[in-house]
């Protein structure tokens, strides 16, 4: 099946730090909110979550929870989340096609095992969203991923969808309606909220730290800890990109954007280094050690600027 890619900011809404509803809806969202970044001052996750959420329980990174879609976050750019359950697709039919109509998307939650474009067609039973844009004679056009996790665009008969509908094991209709907003407003009121995630937050960087030490463990497989760091360090790089985007349209903390900028080239290194790992078998830990001290040292930095420059 050929390929259509969607026009959007591929690395911005990347799948890194973003799962796949998560990303769906930004995408929609920044096609009709113009000050949508300004909901990433959520993406300042901590080492301590990372490691407790894909190394120790094992989370897929496409499944990493976060705030990005907290409701107070959303409304301060006149955003609100509709999320509605069906048992059917029959029974969400006509709100489906009335809703993609009038807002131009809706996403449903879908098993993949039914969409011949996705990897599981046919061999795997996995929890997925796609966005429907729009219903004509008896076909969806809707936008997914591909192998490579960039947006596209395909088009199917309604009995697919329904389908995949129907057979997944979370059945949700979603779409966000967003309205008029007080730009300046959004833009203090965020910064306000930035200052204080800014105060609370605390990380311990034993997940920086004791990168050897997990790389040298004899109770996990080399290839399986070279995979949950490269996992780790995926939705590490994307939260700073998310967070960069965010600072650098907020005059008080534009001036740490620079930094921001160089902790997600640092984490692109680390990251870098183990899909490297993950295809040949194996890493230097001692490298890969010393590229998160340094990675450490600029972070704890960044953090001193950024409060500094807010104020927390």
């Amino acid at each position: 099946m050929k390929d259509d890619v969607y026009d959007y900011d591929q690395q911005l809404y990347d799948r890194s730090f973003l799962n796949c509803y998560q990303r769906q809806a930004m995408v929609m969202l920044a096609e009709r909110v113009p000050d949508l970044p300004l909901v990433f001052y959520n993406c300042l996750v901590g080492g301590d979550d990372i490691a407790d959420q894909v190394i120790r329980l094992g989370r897929p990174k496409y499944d990493f929870q976060s705030k990005l879609l907290d409701p107070a976050a959303l409304a301060r750019v006149g955003v609100a989340r509709e999320y509605v359950p069906f048992d059917t697709y029959a029974q969400a039919r006509d709100l489906v096609i009335d809703t993609a109509r009038r807002a131009g998307y809706v996403i449903l939650f879908v098993d993949v095992y039914y969409l011949p474009h996705t990897p599981e067609y046919r061999t795997d039973h996995v929890v997925h969203t796609i966005t429907l844009t729009s219903y004509a004679d008896g076909h969806w056009s809707i936008l997914d991923d591909n192998r490579a996790s960039v947006l596209c665009r395909y088009a199917y008969p309604e009995d697919v969808i329904a389908a995949a509908y129907d057979n997944g094991k979370l059945r949700h209709v979603s779409w966000f309606p967003a309205g008029p907003y007080d730009a300046a407003a959004a833009v203090t009121g965020s910064s306000a909220a930035f200052s204080e995630v800014l105060r609370t937050h605390d990380d311990t960087y034993a997940l920086l730290e004791g990168v050897a030490d997990l790389l040298g463990t004899r109770w996990i497989t080399p290839a399986r800890t070279i995979a949950l760091l490269y996992d780790a360090f995926s939705v590490y790089e994307g939260s700073r990109v998310c967070l960069r985007e965010f600072a650098a349209r907020q005059a008080a903390y534009a001036d740490a954007e620079p930094a921001l900028a160089d902790l997600v080239g640092r984490c692109r290194d680390v990251r870098n280094q183990l899909m490297i790992g993950k295809a040949i078998g194996q890493v230097d830990a001692f490298r890969v050690a010393a590229a998160c001290a340094e990675l450490r040292a600029a972070e704890e930095d960044t953090l001193k600027r950024l409060r500094g420059q807010g104020g927390a």
